[in-house]
């Protein structure tokens, strides 16, 4: 250590009080000289910043010079790279009937890492683990209820590995065509639409989305605008129908069921395809 430096530190203690000790102020003083890391993934760099926080707050604010070594140790082994364990209850002066509640938080965090937490939240995990740690120390001073059990039970729900949502699927399909350049329905239209009612009574789609399509002819810009008030069209008349919360777009000439060249009349583009989903 350069003498300036432990200087500072003595002369910080001086200001402090007697309950720091000039190796202690100098710990500190470490991380919070640091900069940024440039070594070590997402996570321990993250682990860092929370540390450093937390360490700082300790010295600074609560005056507990002992307790901001231990996460500025941490802090600056994060600052390496390195990978630090959250705290353990047999390490701190705890209430006995407190322990069972912190060992049980303490294998959920230990199992979210296992999963990949650290790898895929890396800045919800390190939030976890210092806040998990300042729990602990917290709970040593009497405090049961503090904000940082609050802190770790609210970012706790960014840990876990949330099952994926079954893929829906396309289950039946209708096509309405339509005249050129028109988004009126059609009789033959109307025909197919009363099928899709009845459809619906029977299937109970979980979803149904209806999308709008042109031919080539016409500029871009137009034929969104057609393809949106086909889409639209139907989308109102089902609504009649009693067949309601639909999912509308439209593609213009962008998907075309027929390929064609531009400036193009195609029956067959000239369309809204309507889909259940189940």
């Amino acid at each position: 250590m350069k003498f300036l430096h432990l200087a500072a530190a003595i002369g910080m203690t001086a200001l402090l009080g007697a309950c720091a000790t000039p190796w202690e102020v100098a710990e500190v003083n470490e991380i919070l000289d640091a900069p940024a890391p440039t070594v070590g993934s997402p996570y321990t760099k993250a682990l860092f910043t929370e540390y450093k926080a937390y360490a700082k707050h300790e010295a600074t604010v609560e005056y507990e010079w002992d307790h901001a070594v231990v996460f500025a140790r941490k802090g600056m082994a994060a600052h390496q790279g390195k990978i630090t364990d959250p705290e353990v209850t047999a390490d701190w002066p705890l209430m006995p009937d407190r322990v069972k509640e912190l060992d049980a938080a303490r294998a959920r965090l230990v199992g979210y890492f296992g999963n990949g937490a650290r790898e895929r939240v890396p800045a919800a995990a390190a939030k976890a683990q210092v806040m998990f740690d300042c729990w602990i120390e917290e709970e040593a001073e009497g405090d049961t209820n503090s904000d940082c059990r609050a802190a770790f039970l609210k970012v706790e729900p960014e840990l876990q590995v949330k099952a994926a949502m079954p893929a829906k699927k396309i289950v039946k399909t209708f096509i309405v065509y339509f005249d050129f350049n028109k988004s009126s329905l059609t009789k033959e239209a109307m025909k197919i639409l009363k099928e899709v009612e009845a459809a619906a009574g029977e299937i109970k789609p979980s979803s149904i989305y209806v999308a709008g399509h042109t031919d080539t002819v016409g500029k871009a810009g137009y034929n969104d605008k057609l393809s949106k008030a086909r889409a639209a069209a139907v989308e109102k008349q089902l609504a009649k129908q009693g067949i309601k919360s639909i999912d509308a777009k439209s593609f213009g000439f962008t998907k075309l069921a027929v390929p064609t060249k531009a400036n193009t009349k195609e029956a067959k583009n000239r369309r809204v395809e309507i889909y259940f989903e189940k």
